[in-house]
């Protein structure tokens, strides 16, 4: 099944439809919903850390789509995941 997500100003609104359900509402499919690929969120490596608990919506490759950000954990972050491993 296809998403798709309605955009103005280059921006997106709400969330991801499917492709049928916008049919079924306008009868085709509006020129401004534009395609959508849902990424699973990511299970963190050691020493990274999810930035965020919900995913923002970017256009990449002319494609929208869940963007779930990493980063690495500072070194204070490190030392509490090791102590906390001793216990």
């Amino acid at each position: 099944m296809n998403l798709y997500i309605q955009v103005e100003n280059e921006q997106p609104i709400n969330h991801p439809a499917f492709e049928e359900n916008i049919r079924q509402a306008y009868g085709t499919l509006p020129s401004n919903w534009e395609p959508f690929v849902r990424v699973q969120r990511p299970i963190p490596k050691i020493y990274e850390i999810l930035g965020e608990e919900e995913p923002s919506y970017q256009k990449i490759d002319g494609i929208w789509r869940d963007v779930w950000p990493l980063r690495q954990m500072t070194d204070e972050e490190k030392l509490d995941l090791q102590n906390s491993r001793r216990t």
